[in-house]
């Protein structure tokens, strides 16, 4: 049989690229192969023995990661329609392609519950969930948690329940953080019970209960900094005095906390939170005056609130979701509506749509970035080895280097 003709290109592309870097010093080619989209790595793993063992080491994974993010490139958003997800190429805005995910959806909904150094968090109907890595196409089902439709006798569950993907770097360990909201048959009192999923211990633990009340079901909260964050109030009575707030919650040390809001913000408005450029911002609706974009520029520093830009009323645009700046840094590309995708110029305060082929009539839309972060978390040494080690990365660098990388073809 045939080779075909694209997978012969292919292979003579791989090894030509490979002579050539063979006789580069093992430093540059760590960087030049960290500058790489995952695509090219993985079909890089198959030329040496060598390679393979430096793109599967934690060494490069973590690199190759930095990397992305200091130059911005790999990045992709990930569109939500029904059943169905679609990714598109940030660099080119060309197509929406489809993607296999692995979940049985029953002719139903699919939620992205996260998005996260690359790895993206999904669940159906039936609350299977998956922790997936659409680059790689690794993923690895949860474990499931007991039915809880009610909490005792005087609360039931009033349906709002909302997670949250993120990272905690002390322990090299990825967490998803579920709510749920059990309203009691007085209509007064609540119970938002919090749990918290460990990828590396692939195990759920209940925590303290949130004294907050949810304001939007199903919301996949915002990861900035090492927090989740969510919308919500104090109490449960919903007039349109009741304040909302904006909560974070810390991955690493699993507690919660309130986020300042800007000082200058007209507060009569309804909120939503997102991330743009690292930063956490904030989308204020108001019913008369269109929609404001905030953003907090230094996390935890309340006077770093600036106001990004705004979306007149006359636009006639009904919701705002700022996604990820230009190349530039002068235009911000946002989700218009759920129906579009937007430029918003900040120096003309113009915007322009964006047209892709194979684009959802309706979505939603979520960044995410390349990477070869593995969904089976390989065991941590023991933390005294570690300082006795010294500097972890840097030893691995060293011992990855001192192969040298020659390649036998």
């Amino acid at each position: 049989m045939k080779t075909p003709k694209s997978t012969v290109d292919t292979t003579q592309l791989q090894i030509q690229a490979s002579k050539a870097m063979a006789d580069l010093p093992p430093e540059v080619i760590v960087d030049i192969l960290s500058r790489l989209p995952v695509c090219l790595l993985l079909r890089f793993r198959s030329i040496a023995k060598p390679w393979r063992s430096l793109i599967d080491s934690s060494y490069f994974v973590d690199l190759h990661l930095t990397q992305s993010a200091e130059s911005k490139s790999h990045l992709s958003l990930i569109l939500r329609k029904d059943s169905d997800l679609y990714c598109i190429d940030f660099d080119s805005l060309n197509d929406a392609v489809e993607l296999n995910h692995p979940l049985m959806c029953y002719s139903n909904r699919i939620r992205v519950l996260g998005s996260c150094n690359g790895l993206l968090c999904i669940c159906n109907v039936a609350e299977d969930i998956a922790f997936w890595n659409p680059s790689t196409k690794k993923y690895r089902i949860l474990p499931s948690l007991p039915s809880d439709r009610k909490r005792d006798s005087n609360m039931c569950l009033c349906g709002a329940r909302v997670y949250g993907l993120g990272y905690d770097a002390v322990h090299d360990d990825y967490k998803l953080v579920r709510i749920s909201q059990f309203i009691g048959l007085d209509y007064l009192s609540f119970v938002s019970e919090v749990r918290v999923f460990s990828l590396r211990n692939n195990a759920w633990k209940r925590l303290e209960d949130m004294p907050y009340v949810l304001c939007y079901t199903r919301k996949m909260g915002i990861l900035v900094s090492g927090c989740v964050h969510w919308v919500v109030t104090r109490n449960l009575e919903l007039d349109q005095h009741a304040m909302e707030l904006v909560i974070a919650f810390d991955v690493t040390n699993e507690t919660c906390g309130e986020v300042p809001m800007p000082q200058n913000m007209d507060r009569k408005c309804q909120i939503d939170v997102g991330y743009l450029g690292g930063c956490l911002c904030i989308v204020a609706k108001y019913e008369d005056k269109g929609v404001d974009v905030w953003t907090l520029k230094e996390y935890g520093v309340k006077e770093s609130w600036s106001k990004l830009f705004t979306v007149s009323q006359t636009r006639r645009i009904k919701s705002v979701r700022p996604l990820v700046y230009s190349k530039n840094g002068s235009e911000v590309l946002f989700e218009q509506d759920h129906e579009n995708l937007a430029w918003f110029d900040l120096k003309s305060q113009r915007v322009k749509s964006v047209k892709v082929r194979g684009l959802p009539d309706l979505f939603e839309a979520v960044v995410c970035m390349e990477s070869l972060v593995s969904v089976h978390p390989c065991r941590r040494e023991d933390k005294k080895k570690q300082e006795a080690a010294g500097d972890l990365k840097n030893k691995k660098r060293d011992d990855f280097l001192s192969q040298g990388f020659k390649l036998v073809l």
